[in-house]
């Protein structure tokens, strides 16, 4: 059993991040907890879009090395649970207990699989979900990216910079970019949009050769399978929260995000949720940072440390 805290953030996401920054600047005793790598989904972004200059790993470090700097303890493990120990909380990781008086839950989403056959078998064999990282494995090669939403469309983009063709597959008939994103990707010649459309397979032997897709019905067109020849698969289909480790009693939405109140409290005493993992996030850079810096705020207040 570790010494008590007074607040321990779960996730080193940009919310994690600001949230323990905040902490620190508040005179919290923090500790994080990450078990992969500080950033979160936003180190993959080579190139910020509009809010913050640089890249995304840039800002990531810039952060880390703040809460580092402030005194903020770190710890790499993945937490297995949450629990009471009489007025404290437990944080259970890698057979370790961890108490503190109160919980920030920052440990973001991740990118949702397709679900289709095939799919898991190519994960790495070109299934991938960064198109900065393995853009460039497929020069002069044709890829399939799943999606109409921002991060699609950037995606896409990105990787129009290195390959032959992008096939963009969307399931309904107009994007749910914003409109910035759908002008500039009309200015790609190598991406072609195959608009009611959704992938039903990946096939391939060593690795991913092709997608079978199927486009649904419509006026004068009757629906029809057809395979799309390919060396890789990107799918931006949406998020799922990283939140399984809180107990089951907290509320969550439709989606699995946790419901919070106006201080970005659940309904478990103690325990706050930062940034994707909420419901409610509203998914952008700088409402991770808010989120962070609210919850720090609202432990502060509360705990009156």
């Amino acid at each position: 059993m570790r010494d008590s805290l007074d607040l321990i953030v779960i996730g080193t996401g940009i919310a994690g991040l600001a949230a323990a920054r905040q902490a620190r600047q508040l005179n919290l005793g923090t500790l994080t907890f990450e078990p992969q790598f500080f950033g979160g989904l936003v180190i993959n972004v080579n190139h910020l879009d509009g809010e913050i200059e640089g890249s995304g790993s840039e800002l990531a470090a810039s952060m880390m090395m703040e809460i580092a700097d402030l005194g903020a303890q770190s710890v790499n493990a993945a937490v297995n649970a949450i629990d009471r120990d009489g007025d404290l909380l437990a944080v259970h990781a890698d057979g370790e207990v961890y108490r503190a008086r109160a919980v920030i839950v920052a440990s973001g989403a991740r990118l949702k699989r397709l679900g289709v056959p095939g799919e898991a078998d190519f994960i790495d064999r070109g299934v991938s979900q960064c198109a900065d990282c393995d853009g460039p494995l497929y020069g002069g090669k044709d890829v399939v990216v799943v999606g109409g939403g921002d991060s699609a469309l950037q995606e896409a983009m990105v990787l129009a910079g290195y390959v032959r063709q992008v096939h963009l597959v969307h399931r309904r008939e107009t994007f749910r970019a914003r409109q910035q994103l759908v002008d500039q990707l009309a200015g790609h010649a190598n991406i072609a949009v195959h608009w009611n459309t959704e992938v039903e397979a990946v096939l391939g032997t060593q690795g991913v050769e092709g997608v079978r897709v199927r486009t649904s019905g419509t006026a004068g067109r009757p629906a029809n399978a057809r395979d799309i020849a390919c060396a890789g698969l990107f799918a931006y289909v949406g998020l799922e929260p990283e939140c399984g480790f809180v107990p089951a009693a907290a509320e969550r939405d439709a989606d699995g995000r946790l419901i919070t109140d106006a201080r970005l409290r659940t309904t478990l005493p103690g325990i706050y949720a930062a940034g994707a993992v909420r419901s409610g996030h509203g998914g952008m850079l700088s409402h991770a940072i808010a989120d962070g810096v609210a919850a720090a705020t609202a432990v502060k207040t509360a705990i009156g440390a």
